[in-house]
């Protein structure tokens, strides 16, 4: 990495901080001070304090033009949040910004207090509380209905305005198929046997709008509960802006519903040998619930964006075969160092196709609507 761009580690992190007025060093002397190393991808720190407002700290572990992309794409969304009028309802949906550093390719957001992730909230609680489906229905439909692209480029360069990848992926050449993983491998030679995957996902691509500045990776990993203080109710925030673009709305509100269904089929012991429905019968989690929770979470969403009867049945049907490419891109990810494809991954295949063929027959049996 180049001499003139900073590395902030556990070493110096203190006095970066408090160089840009973001705390003082007698919090640090005070011992209200704590760093823990969270880097992944990224070089990440979480600065927590107890007395004031935690950071999270993310800086680029690689300067390729992929890794510098990607963190440049997450500070324009907090930047339009702030900067931009039309831009401002993003501001309820993410993390404060602290302060963003494009020299150095460091970005600087408010920890948030006592916050866990929906996955960890959902597994904790071995259920599906429909305040919380509601939830995400109201914050994602705000949202969708108040932030609108519609044509406008100004402040919008970092987005290139592209169609997920996954919708692609069946047509990359067998030619290749060796530099994947061999579960990567057989998926998609699965995804090239069956036409009606083709057909969907060439649908999708075709109906493709750009209305709406997307998160692009929804899922509940990245989907965080939190309060401001014990007193107040849970609020949802949403991180990890890294893959944002310009892109569909209906992208977004279906990884939502693919979050409840892929966290189902995690729960399945498929690798005991078990039958698909001997499987289903022995998850800790109650499909009756999930179904409930995911009616809520819809009927929230429909009622926040305002839509017509018709219009949220058309957006639903749309909603759920994003949801099952958003299933299929799952499935990928879970296996790209895997020596074959695992059970979980065509469990996942299995309900997408199911999905595809027929998108209001998905709606009526998982849904209940």
């Amino acid at each position: 990495m180049s001499p003139q761009i900073m590395i902030v580690d556990q070493h110096n992190v203190a006095y970066f901080l408090a160089e840009r007025g973001l705390l003082s060093f007698d919090s640090v002397v005070a011992g209200d001070f704590m760093i823990v190393d969270q880097s992944s991808r990224n070089r990440n720190l979480k600065i927590l304090r107890r007395k004031s407002t935690g950071f999270f700290i993310k800086q680029v572990a690689q300067p390729n033009a992929e890794y510098l992309q990607t963190i440049a794409r997450e500070a324009a969304c907090y930047q339009l949040a702030n900067q931009n009028h039309l831009f401002r309802p993003l501001r309820a949906l993410i993390p404060k910004l602290c302060h963003y550093d494009p020299a150095s390719h460091i970005l600087i957001i408010e920890l948030l207090k006592d916050s866990e992730t929906l996955w960890e909230y959902h597994q904790r609680l071995g259920t599906f509380p429909l305040e919380v489906a509601k939830l995400q229905g109201k914050r994602l439909g705000t949202y969708h209905s108040k932030v609108r692209v519609n044509g406008q480029a100004a402040g919008l360069e970092h987005f290139a305005r592209q169609i997920p990848w996954i919708l692609s992926i069946h047509e990359t050449d067998p030619m290749y198929l060796n530099q994947l993983s061999v579960g990567n491998s057989q998926l998609v030679e699965i995804l090239q046997r069956y036409p009606d995957f083709q057909t969907a996902l060439a649908g999708i691509k075709a109906e493709w709008k750009y209305t709406a500045l997307i998160h692009g990776d929804i899922k509940w990993e990245n989907m965080m509960l939190c309060r401001k203080s014990d007193s107040d109710a849970l609020d949802l925030k949403i991180i990890d802006w890294e893959i944002a673009d310009i892109g569909d709305e209906a992208w977004d509100a279906g990884a939502v519903i693919q979050a409840y269904l892929s966290f189902w089929v995690f729960s399945l012991p498929l690798n005991s040998g078990m039958s698909l429905t001997d499987a289903a019968a022995s998850s800790p989690y109650s499909g009756e619930e999930i179904k409930n929770a995911l009616a809520a979470y819809w009927s929230s969403y429909a009622r926040t964006r305002g839509f017509t009867q018709p219009a949220a049945r058309k957006m639903l049907n749309r909603c759920m075969t994003c949801a099952a490419a958003r299933m299929i891109q799952t499935a990928y990810e879970s296996i790209q160092t895997s020596p074959q494809i695992s059970q979980h991954a065509l469990c996942k295949l299995q309900m997408s196709m199911n999905i595809l063929k027929d998108p209001p027959a998905a709606v009526s049996e998982l849904m209940g609507l």
